[in-house]
């Protein structure tokens, strides 16, 4: 596994890269609420491009939540959705979308040549790719390396003087054994952050965040004994050693 630096991507089994969270349309929510922001879908799909030019990544697979209006399609979806696969479609043999729970009524606006994957997820050879909203199946929780969206993590950092500041991490944590109904889990998991810098993240160290998913809210994750890294590599340590009160509240994180 390759974090690429400064960005929230990952190439895995040297051809595979992995993005998550990319939210397309979420301009229209914030458009509502009196933040007004022209199209990051363009720039998304460059980013995609300059990427995979530094890493020569063959397939491509993204995490679920590929649009963001539920259950419904917003017009700024409708034209946005068409153009960024158009855009990253040639750049790899293969674009694979492990379905999310934003993602309802997201096939017609996506080029045929996209393999949708149920929310249960999919395998790419010894490694797992899920959303994470629910569980996965069978055959993907026997997998060597589980990676995962959804919750957009982050890590929370606060000064001497009560400053916040929020920062996308990775977080690299093992799955317990022996979970009643669940006899085969994964070696160990990964939270990929969102790949769409509008979306924000949710802290995964703050004493009052609320993480998402049935792998975590279940007792499955063993976060705290989890690594958290920057994007830039740096590493902080164990989540349990990370623990901070930002004094936010759980709805004040974009999840």
């Amino acid at each position: 596994m390759e974090p690429v630096p400064d960005e929230p991507a990952i190439l895995v089994d040297g051809s595979i890269l992995v993005v998550a969270d990319l939210h397309i349309g979420i301009e229209a929510e914030l458009n509502l609420a009196g933040i007004f922001l022209p199209s990051q879908t363009d720039k998304m799909a460059q980013r995609i491009v300059r990427i995979t030019d530094e890493v020569d990544a063959k397939k491509l697979v993204v995490l679920g939540d590929v649009k963001h209006y539920i259950p419904a399609t917003a017009a700024l979806e409708r034209r946005d959705l068409p153009r960024f696969f158009e855009a990253v479609l040639g750049l790899f043999e293969e674009v694979h979308v492990a379905v999310g729970n934003h993602d309802a009524l997201l096939r017609p606006h996506v080029p045929k040549q996209v393999k949708f994957h149920r929310p249960g997820g999919f395998t790419l050879g010894q490694v797992g790719f899920v959303h994470g909203h629910e569980w996965p199946l069978p055959s993907v929780a026997g997998c060597r390396t589980l990676f995962m969206g959804h919750n957009h993590p982050a890590i929370a950092m606060v000064d001497e003087l009560g400053a916040r500041s929020f920062r996308p991490c990775w977080v690299r944590f093992k799955f317990r054994k022996h979970v009643k109904g669940h006899p085969v889990m994964p070696r160990e998991g990964i939270l990929v952050p969102s790949f769409n810098e509008l979306c924000g993240g949710a802290a995964v160290n703050d004493v009052g965040t609320r993480l998402l998913g049935p792998l975590i809210t279940e007792g499955v994750a063993d976060l705290a004994g989890a690594n958290v890294h920057l994007l830039d590599g740096t590493y902080l340590g164990h989540l349990r050693d990370l623990k901070v009160d930002t004094g936010l509240r759980p709805r004040d994180f974009r999840q």
